[in-house]
């Protein structure tokens, strides 16, 4: 943007905190559930007085996807975002930083096997068939993934409030989940076995 004063030279400056907000207006509307695609604009900052037309502003968002061809297209749909919210907008424009820190982590059919023998450990721990998954979240697993090797994520115990200040776990499922994992462990095979 350009900074001016919000009075005596008004029709002078060119508002980043507006531009910015029709970016976010568009960006979130990316977000697709159906498809497991989010966007959260979790922070924004800008400007310095409220008699300045602010010359700058910033946001901070976070992208899910749960396929890489979603991945592509959200990252086209937030570079389009970017265009669309300036484009009248004169004296303004929007600077795209970062990437893609994690693959995503999609569901193969080594992944679906593991999730199975997981599922079915969990079960007999008394957990339910659905206590692991291919989650949308940011772990170590996409990067094992993104290697070839079978992976899955949300091993960890039940809980609720995630991010929140009321984040909270169930610490009785912390000894349901270690014999879940221990159940599932004890049929892989080790390090250079095959089993049948």
């Amino acid at each position: 943007g350009k900074a001016a004063h919000a009075g005596n030279a008004h029709k002078e400056g060119a508002n980043a905190i507006w531009a910015l907000a029709r970016f976010v207006d568009r960006v979130q509307a990316l977000t697709d559930y159906a498809r497991g695609v989010t966007v959260n604009v979790g922070k924004i900052t800008g400007g310095q007085s409220k008699n300045t037309v602010p010359d700058q502003a910033e946001a901070l968002f976070d992208l899910r996807f749960e396929t890489q061809a979603d991945a592509d297209a959200l990252i086209a749909g937030v570079r389009a975002a970017a265009e669309a919210a300036t484009a009248d907008l004169p004296g303004t424009r929007i600077e795209l930083e970062g990437g893609v820190a994690r693959l995503p982590l999609e569901r193969t059919d080594k992944s679906g096997a593991l999730l199975s023998a997981y599922g079915a450990a969990a079960l007999r721990s008394g957990l339910g068939n659905a206590e692991a998954g291919l989650i949308g979240g940011g772990s170590d697993a996409s990067t094992s993934h993104a290697m070839g090797i079978a992976s899955i994520d949300g091993l960890g115990p039940r809980g609720s409030g995630f991010h929140t200040k009321d984040e909270q776990i169930l610490v009785a499922s912390l000894l349901w989940k270690a014999q879940a994992l221990a159940r599932f462990l004890a049929t892989q095979p080790r390090a250079g076995e095959r089993r049948a």
